[in-house]
């Protein structure tokens, strides 16, 4: 049986050559600009599930396009953050590999575990050696109709590939990214309804977040991990994104993913506050060349955590702005705020079994 959008393009076409025999020059055009908007609306509104030859079309950060016959039911992914967004979109269970860093981070583990019991046995593959290197071998042994790969990872790529294996690239770069990679791994995962469902709400909960309409923008400094006090983010990262989110500016000018920088800088930057990432507050306050830095002498030093909570790589840059945004312009207790984060959680998962 054909289409509904089938027939209409079909009807189109058809009202189309009749415009031959009108010698009105002006209904003729009145016509084709009928038949351009009809077709405009059937591509408009046709969804992503290609309802006439039965695929899953998705494309990736590539511009590659990953089509599938079914929805994927045996995914390996080799990202971090995309099997934290794979629980989001309530598709845990179609994973079946996944890299040996969920286990390693604590709270990653202590929260995905209470989702699945398979990661609290740690029964779930991890067809990695270490960090990002992939053991493809071990990927194939798996027998994926999916596999969910960093974009950097071209080798792993071009050889899945050449065993016919769909590849689905990310890269996480930037807000624009996150959205469309999360709406593509949900076409292919016949999860496209949760995806919008989880974009809204992000959505929502950053226009409650406008910019203080008084006063001057507080500037943040965004320190490294493991101590890299003098490591930063500049303008265009994903945590620029959620300082620019939590209605502060970053301290770091640069137009620079990761610079490194000296005391110096920092001093003229003057931050308001910093913030750590996965370090303690004495990897700042131990620091003598930065005992007389204004944010320092004030005790305005955060640590984000736990970790898993707050990754930008994921929508959840949304609770980094939100954290951010209590230490730069309190409104609220800590008690409330903790209480907010949680509820946003239990949203973006569903029924969490537990805070991280």
């Amino acid at each position: 049986m054909p289409s509904k959008r089938s027939e209409i393009i079909y009807s189109v076409l058809v009202q189309y050559k009749k415009m031959r025999k009108y010698k009105d020059v002006v209904f003729r055009y009145a016509l084709l600009g009928w038949c351009v908007a009809v077709l405009m609306s059937c591509q408009q509104t046709a969804p992503r599930t290609d309802q006439r030859n039965g695929t899953y079309v998705a494309e990736d950060s590539r511009g590659t396009k990953v089509a599938l016959k079914h929805p994927a039911r045996r995914v390996v992914v080799l990202f971090e953050p995309m099997v934290d967004e794979l629980y989001m979109l309530q598709a845990g269970e179609a994973i079946v590999g996944i890299p040996e860093q969920v286990y390693q981070h604590a709270s990653s583990y202590r929260f995905l575990s209470k989702l699945d019991e398979r990661i609290a046995r740690k029964e779930i593959a991890t067809p990695t050696y270490g960090g990002r290197a992939n053991n493809v071998e071990s990927v194939i042994g798996l027998r994926p109709d999916l596999a969910i790969v960093y974009e950097q990872d071209k080798e792993t790529i071009t050889q899945l590939e050449g065993l016919n294996i769909p590849v689905f690239a990310v890269s996480s770069k930037n807000k624009q990214r996150i959205y469309s990679e999360l709406r593509g791994v949900a076409t292919l995962l016949g999860k496209e309804q949760r995806a919008a469902e989880l974009i809204s709400y992000v959505e929502e909960q950053l226009k409650k977040m406008d910019r203080p309409t008084h006063g001057v923008r507080k500037k943040v400094y965004y320190a490294w991990s493991k101590g890299r006090v003098l490591s930063t983010s500049g303008k265009g990262s994903l945590m620029d994104l959620s300082i620019e989110a939590a209605g502060a500016e970053n301290a770091c000018p640069l137009e620079m993913e990761a610079p490194n920088i000296g005391a110096e800088q920092l001093y003229s930057w003057n931050p308001d506050i910093i913030v750590l990432w996965n370090s303690s507050l004495n990897d700042v306050y131990d620091l003598k060349e930065l005992a007389a830095l204004p944010a320092v002498k004030n005790k305005e030093v955060y640590v984000l955590t736990p970790t898993f909570n707050f990754d930008p790589h994921t929508i959840k840059f949304m609770l980094f702005a939100k954290q951010l945004r209590h230490w730069c312009y309190p409104e609220e207790s800590a008690e409330e705020l903790e209480k907010e984060i949680q509820e946003a959680l239990d949203t973006l998962y569903g029924n969490t079994k537990g805070e991280a």
